[in-house]
């Protein structure tokens, strides 16, 4: 037997043996050592051993209950080992020990130091887990729920952080909705209470802060989709229409930005005077106007192509160049210059 046999706790191997090897037979021998992960954690999981075992301490523990199954039953151990995996590998779909272990339908469930444990993230391949996924792949790689998983943390009795995760957003459908709720409102989603709402508005809030940094000066910028992508983070979910004024060197380069005004667009709210003081100020060369629409839809209405207009106009009198007025809706934007219209918008 394995050296370490006399180690592990007192448990009715060969009993447990023949109750699985009556629903699973593995069709030929399995390799020495092969499944040696899985049938630790099945081994954990029966309470042969402690979970605070090393790995090589624990291995020797799997090699210690089938040499002791195989000595009650006069199997041969690596037929043990093949009946053992077809029970709890993640590569078979009828595995009841598996990744996720299905308690309620165990038949040595009795026997079983964990029947009806609540699953975790850790009962998942690493290859499936948010966290080890975000480092081994990137942000990129992951989703929304498991993005927000990896914020959530642990899980409830009956549930993952990644189960809450999908509940919570298919309740609130985005990310913009979740940072509008209250922490009461997301603990109205069961499994998730104030530490985890708590947690979730935490992020939410250095999200949007994040979004709020303005480009450093001397960021060049290279067009309006530009523009667009960093002031769409900025105005994201915003209710009233914000303006904004980038003032640039003859190079492009961002001298500065300032928000001019903020409600309903006209000429009595953003005053070509006000607009004009700072840049004059700034010796900007060239300037790009930048607002949102609340809305969504970022085509101009007639009031936006007579403010444009009348910016050109003050622009072209004091010698500082407008180069673009962008519109961020939603999802899209609207550029003056891209669509030819600032030409037309001038005099």
């Amino acid at each position: 037997m394995s050296p370490r046999s006399a180690d592990l706790a007192a448990k009715p191997y060969g009993k447990i043996y023949r109750v699985l090897r009556g629903r699973w037979r593995a069709a030929e021998p399995a390799a020495a050592g092969s499944g040696g992960g899985e049938l630790a954690e099945f081994c954990r999981r029966l309470g042969a051993f402690p979970k605070s075992w090393s790995a090589r301490r624990a291995q020797e523990a799997v090699d210690g209950v089938i040499d002791r199954m195989a000595a009650a039953t006069g199997a041969a151990p690596d037929e043990v080992r093949a009946d053992l995996l077809g029970f709890c590998s993640g590569e078979n779909p009828d595995a009841l020990c598996g990744s996720v272990p299905l308690c309620a339908e165990c038949p040595v469930r009795q026997y079983c130091d964990y029947p009806g444990r609540r699953v975790t993230i850790k009962d998942l391949p690493e290859t499936e887990r948010p966290r080890e996924r975000l480092i081994e792949a990137g942000e990129e790689r992951l989703s929304d729920v498991e993005l927000l998983a990896i914020i959530i943390g642990g899980g409830s009795q009956k549930e993952t952080a990644l189960d809450l995760a999908r509940r919570l957003v298919s309740a609130f459908g985005t990310f913009r909705r979740m940072a509008r709720c209250a922490v009461g409102e997301l603990t109205r989603v069961h499994g998730i209470g104030p530490a985890k709402a708590a947690r979730i508005k935490a992020a939410l809030a250095i999200a949007r802060r994040y979004a709020s940094e303005k480009l450093p000066a001397g960021t060049v910028i290279a067009g309006s989709e530009q523009v667009s992508r960093y002031m769409r983070e900025k105005l994201a979910g915003l209710k009233k229409e914000h303006f904004y004024s980038l003032m640039l060197d003859i190079k492009n380069r961002l001298i500065r930005e300032e928000r001019v005004a903020v409600g309903s667009l006209s000429e009595n709210v953003v005053h070509p005077r006000e607009v004009f003081r700072t840049a004059i100020a700034e010796s900007a060369a060239r300037v790009i106007f930048v607002h949102n629409h609340p809305s969504g839809n970022p085509e101009p209405s007639p009031q936006d192509r007579r403010l444009t207009a009348r910016l050109c106009e003050v622009g072209d009198l004091v010698g500082i160049q407008v180069i673009d007025h962008v519109i961020v809706g939603q999802s899209e934007y609207f550029s003056f210059a891209e669509k030819g219209l600032l030409g037309q918008a001038r005099p």
